[in-house]
């Protein structure tokens, strides 16, 4: 709650300057629209492209037509519930996933505890149906032991909910659709109660049906002889370990992945230096900052007070900071430049940026030089661009000295000296809101001078000093800007690599739910290992103590059980390894960096389940070497 910034809203009010043809290429702006009842997308994608027809017709720009059809301009209309997800639908089918996974692992642990205590009843369950208990009313009672143990389970998870989605808020909750209204409410507990009782259902109808479906005399006969478990029994127990482990495997391996593709997303350059940095925005009030001439004189004052402050190496304005979630782009091309036909133009991000940007950012400079104090308003109107942009016009030769043609397109009657700006600088290409956006998707970007044109809306870009925490300037900058200017607030205080880190969490936060999933279902799958071979031991008392009568030397009984347990791990990771190679196409998606199939990570995953599911092993192997014969060979 602390993090949160207050906020009101204003009408938004169109004048006649900005409903003008000249007006219509300079906003920023998205439609909410409610549809009609009986209304559909389609229709409304119509009206807006008939709409869009129309006004072109009524632009001032030459040929307008022709540049929007080679741009392919187009009005996106998407209903609202598609806007919201479209991101991180994959992301939320891959956490339900997993949701799925653990509940089907806990469930086998439960099936195979209720088969096995359905299996330690036998002799009581058939004695009362000899004595003529109906078969309804003993399914009846498993069932009901089933569903109240489910339902306990159920309940404790609701609280554990409560905790758990406390932490959650940590992990960028916030970042999902709606995700501040996520909570523990009524639909929420009425869903895992419903779940608890199918899954109870579920779980209880296996042992329910093997206990009906026996022959009560085989079931005597054996208790007399004190015989193992029934071959089937023993089947569905193995083959339901089996699958939790081919489970556990498949979350594991999604586990890992997604770890490796957070890692390969951190380390990829962001294209600067953002040890050090803090970074906070501040706006000017158009009533006391009405003209270009006020604004600069603020930034100058900021940036020369600023100097004071402890620990501060250097300080600039900007009108964009990387990784803040603001940006914006308008065309630019060089002087006298045509795109052929079919060509759209370009529309680079364009930020206004003060003296000694890139040097305070730690932003190479290629070419040419940094914004300085002398790029006043009197002065040539100069432009720095970026590698990707430069190279995109002027592929085998420099930029600089060339003129970039601003805020107009070719043909524009208006078009004026002031439109066109001079390249003084070329520098490397940055990340800006994703470090794992594709190079493709870059559309370069250029540079202003602030001091030539000076925003109301600006943001603060400090560098602390080597070995200082940046996040200590910030209160020295605070500051600052109450004796410039006492009613100026600072917002969106944050330091550079903490912004870093806010753009990561779309990936970060389903990579921990994931290892948690994951942690989860390697406990419970060692848990069914240990559970089924520990009954298996028990349940061949008998048998074992037969061997070790005849002979049998401890180690051929380790070995034994040994076996049993290792040769279902082995199934079950073979399972695994086909069910990851089936959802590739899921997982690939979401991965930066790595292959969904990653060597590594198979490698690693087999190697910690395989070494998890022999250690479940030992227990019972070794127990099984201990066995008596004597006790073991007694009847009763």
């Amino acid at each position: 709650m602390g993090d949160e910034e207050a906020r009101f809203f204003l009408p938004l009010e169109f004048d006649q300057e900005a409903r003008s043809a000249d007006a219509w290429h300079s906003n920023s702006y998205e439609m909410l629209a409610r549809l009609r009842d009986g209304a559909t997308i389609e229709q409304a994608r119509a009206q807006n492209d008939a709409l869009n027809q129309a006004l072109i017709d009524e632009s001032t720009i030459p040929n307008a037509r022709q540049l929007l059809e080679d741009t392919r301009f187009a009005t996106a209309v998407v209903a609202t519930t598609d806007d919201l997800v479209s991101d991180v639908r994959p992301t939320l089918y891959m956490l339900w996933a997993g949701v799925v996974f653990v509940l089907l692992i806990g469930c086998v642990n439960i099936a195979n505890l209720m088969l096995a205590r359905s299996q330690n009843r036998l002799g009581e369950i058939a004695t009362r149906m000899a004595l003529g208990a109906p078969r309804g009313r003993v399914a009846r009672q498993i069932v009901t032991e089933s569903l109240v143990m489910s339902l306990i389970g159920g309940g404790l998870g609701i609280l554990a909910g409560l905790l758990v989605l406390r932490l959650l808020t940590g992990l960028g909750l916030d970042r999902l659709p709606r995700g501040t209204e996520i909570g523990v409410n009524t639909t929420i507990v009425g869903f895992t109660i419903l779940i608890a009782v199918v899954t109870g259902l579920l779980f209880a109808a296996i042992p329910a049906v093997d206990v009906l479906r026996r022959d009560l005399s085989s079931v005597f006969r054996a208790e007399g002889r004190s015989a193992t478990a029934s071959r089937g029994a023993v089947a569905l127990r193995n083959t339901l370990v089996t699958g939790q482990v081919a489970l556990a495997f498949v979350l594991l391996v999604a586990a890992g992945l997604m770890l490796m593709s957070f890692r390969a997303a951190l380390a990829v350059p962001p294209g600067f230096d953002s040890r050090g940095l803090a970074t906070a925005y501040f706006s000017l009030p158009t009533v006391r900052y009405s003209d270009a001439d006020a604004r600069r004189t603020f930034v100058g004052e900021l940036l020369r007070d600023a100097q004071s402050v402890p620990a501060l190496a250097a300080a600039t304005v900007t009108s964009n900071v990387p990784f803040s979630g603001n940006e914006s782009s308008s065309v630019i091309m060089p002087e006298g430049y045509t795109p052929p036909p079919g060509e759209s133009f370009l529309s680079p991000l364009q930020t206004v940026v003060g003296p000694a940007y890139f040097q305070t950012m730690g932003i190479e400079l290629l070419e040419g030089r940094d914004f300085d104090w002398s790029d006043g308003p009197d002065q040539t109107r100069a432009v720095v661009l970026d590698r990707w942009l430069a190279r995109r016009y002027w592929p085998n030769e420099s930029p600089l000295g060339r003129r970039m043609l601003v805020d107009a397109v070719p043909g524009d009657e208006s078009i004026t000296e002031e439109n066109y700006y001079t390249v003084i600088g070329v520098v490397e290409t940055i990340k800006q809101n994703d470090l794992t956006a594709p190079n493709e998707e870059h559309a370069g970007a250029y540079y202003f001078s602030a001091l030539q044109r000076p925003r109301t809306s600006n943001a603060l870009v400090a560098r602390a000093r080597e070995g200082a925490d940046p996040s200590l300037l910030i209160p020295g900058i605070r500051e600052v800007v109450s004796r410039i200017d006492p009613e100026l607030p600072l917002f969106d205080v944050r330091t550079m690599d903490e912004r870093i880190a806010e753009s990561l969490a779309d990936r970060r936060t389903p990579m921990t739910l994931l290892l948690v999933f994951a942690g989860v279902a390697l406990f419970l799958a060692i848990i069914g290992i240990y559970g089924a071979l520990a009954y298996t031991v028990t349940r061949r008392m008998r048998e074992m103590g037969i061997r070790i009568a005849l002979g049998s030397a401890p180690g051929g009984i380790f070995g034994l059980v040994l076996g049993h347990g290792i040769r279902i791990a082995v199934v079950g990771l073979l399972l695994g390894v086909l069910a990851s190679a089936a959802l590739t196409g899921v997982v690939g998606s979401l991965l930066f960096g790595i292959e969904p199939l990653d060597p590594l990570v198979l490698t690693s995953v087999a190697l910690v389940l395989g070494a998890s599911a022999i250690a479940a092993c030992l227990v019972p192997a070794w127990h099984a070497t201990r066995v008596d014969p004597i006790t073991a060979l007694t009847p009763g």
